[in-house]
């Protein structure tokens, strides 16, 4: 069984693989097996990454509180995504919306409100989600509770432009932003901001808005490693398929 194949595969003619048009089509070939590696590893890597932010994600949120002073003590890195508790008031006047944020399959927006500290520092608090057609700022139909009260935030880091992201008018006074960002927002406050803002996870609200979102949790984001496996795939058939096609366009050819 083995001889005819051998003797079939030494009549083969692969002469016609030096042709110009069948060159670009190793090169095309060699090309697709190394990019479709390429982009396998790079999810690979972006596996592990997602991963050790789960991990930490998950020992951030399963440990204490912080307090003010030593979430102060942290770097913006630090602090991001620990749980943090303050106490002050919030300030509805500067309040603004954080515009184009889906809750549920819903569109809609997110409330951000500014709350004043003892010592006159304030934290933004994204206090939720609004429906899209809601007026304001102030959001009408979403009040927070007036007064002084103590309330627990997941820190977040602020946020920055990325690739193609909208961008926010550089002056003014601005009653919807496309991003939280503290800088930027810290430019239409009559007091300094912390440099991280809170998430809030259990509603303080007084009406039906704004809903509280989910706390951040691990196992989001796109999955990487089946991305991963695709990738590896499609190499795997240009490797396998292209070698095939040549052997096939040989029998083909008529023997000399």
């Amino acid at each position: 069984m083995i001889q005819p194949l051998i003797r079939r595969a030494m009549k083969a003619d692969f002469s016609f693989a030096k042709r110009p048009l069948w060159l670009v089509g190793h090169l095309i070939a060699v090309a697709a097996i190394v990019l479709f590696v390429a982009l396998g590893l790079w999810q690979l890597s972006r596996h592990e990454d997602r991963s050790a932010l789960d991990a930490r994600l998950s020992d951030r949120l399963a440990a204490q509180p912080l307090d003010l002073t030593a979430a102060r003590a942290m770097s913006p890195d630090e602090v991001d995504l620990r749980r943090v508790t303050v106490t002050g008031s919030y300030d509805r006047a500067a309040e603004v919306i954080l515009q184009a944020r889906s809750f549920n399959g819903r569109s809609g927006h997110n409330v951000l409100t500014p709350l004043v500290l003892a010592d006159g520092v304030a934290v933004i608090v994204n206090r939720g989600w609004v429906p899209i057609d809601v007026e304001g700022p102030p959001v009408t139909g979403a009040d927070p509770p007036a007064g002084e009260l103590t309330l627990v935030g997941v820190a977040r880091k602020t946020e920055e432009r990325r690739g193609l992201g909208p961008v926010d008018p550089a002056d003014g006074v601005l009653d919807r932003v496309s991003r939280v960002d503290i800088v930027r927002l810290a430019l239409q406050t009559s007091y300094p901001l912390e440099s991280f803002y809170l998430q809030l996870i259990s509603t303080g609200a007084e009406g039906q808005f704004p809903l509280v979102l989910d706390a951040p949790a691990p196992g989001g984001g796109p999955p990487h490693l089946a991305y991963a496996v695709q990738w590896f795939a499609f190499a795997g058939v240009v490797l396998v398929g292209y070698p095939l096609l040549l052997r096939s366009t040989s029998r083909k050819r008529p023997s000399a």
